[in-house]
């Protein structure tokens, strides 16, 4: 083969290799996209809003480059992107984590005290008036109680987090109301 004709090969090649890379990234696509689900998953956007807001903006330039065809800086945003969903994912898991901790920690600090206060209030001489009061308002705790359950097993902790703290309230307030004489 002579120099020439190892030239236009070598040049080819090289040709060959820049429009490859100058394709459509669509590794980077669907690594970006990925991340994005998986950042998604960990519900991002409540518990890293800031970092979620970082990464989108990242992933909107992106899209923008793809769509002007600029394939070159869309790959280079494609990894920036991917990298921050992968961070915002992070945060957001450790955040959560903290909160259920959070959660099911006031629910075995409600499923105490209620389960006292029970056996407390049973033991004790109430009036009629006093005993209606301590049934109807048990009916309500164990209302609040089932929604704070169903609201974990859905994962929706933040208002799992209100319901925990408002039945724990009212626990120790009509513990408060019944041995204290009526008052709230």
């Amino acid at each position: 083969m002579t120099r020439s004709h190892r030239n236009m090969i070598a040049l080819g090649l090289v040709l060959l290799l820049c429009c490859y890379a100058c394709g459509k990234p669509t590794e980077q696509i669907a690594n970006a996209q990925k991340a994005f689900d998986q950042a998604k998953e960990q519900h991002a956007e409540e518990f890293a809003a800031k970092e979620w807001n970082d990464a989108m903006q990242a992933w909107n330039q992106a899209q923008a480059a793809l769509s002007k065809e600029s394939y070159g800086e869309a790959g280079t945003l494609l990894l920036k992107a991917k990298s921050r969903f992968e961070k915002t994912r992070d945060i957001a898991k450790g955040r959560r984590e903290d909160l259920l901790r959070q959660v099911t920690g006031l629910q075995k600090t409600i499923d105490i005290r209620y389960n006292t206060m029970k056996n407390n209030l049973q033991a004790a001489k109430l009036s009629a008036k006093q005993k209606k009061e301590f049934e109807e308002s048990c009916k309500e705790i164990d209302q609040s109680i089932e929604k704070l359950k169903s609201q974990i097993n859905a994962g929706d902790l933040t208002p799992a987090k209100y319901t925990g703290d408002t039945t724990l309230r009212s626990v120790y307030e009509t513990e408060k109301s019944i041995l204290g004489g009526g008052k709230k």
